[in-house]
């Protein structure tokens, strides 16, 4: 597992579709983008069944065409492979 550090988080609208763009920095420099297509994700525990969702409450909510170009286009690199 890489450490890193949380720089921006992201809530992206492209037309009906959201999904959670994270940009992280580790201690070495390197910047990553990691995309979360569900928000929030079912788990079985035992016998019970639990849900668990991502804190967006300090992502900034944007539609697609106004992030940068940059990351635009390391996120549909990253949904073309998903």
């Amino acid at each position: 597992m890489i450490r890193s550090d949380l720089e921006k988080m992201y809530v992206v609208k492209e037309g009906s579709k959201k999904y959670l763009v994270e940009i992280r920095k580790c201690p070495t420099g390197k910047t990553y983008v990691v995309v979360h297509r569900n928000m929030s994700m079912t788990y079985v525990k035992g016998d019970e069944v639990k849900e668990w969702s991502h804190d967006t409450s300090k992502a900034e909510e944007v539609d697609f065409k106004s992030l940068p170009t940059h990351i635009r286009s390391v996120i549909s690199l990253n949904l073309r492979k998903l």
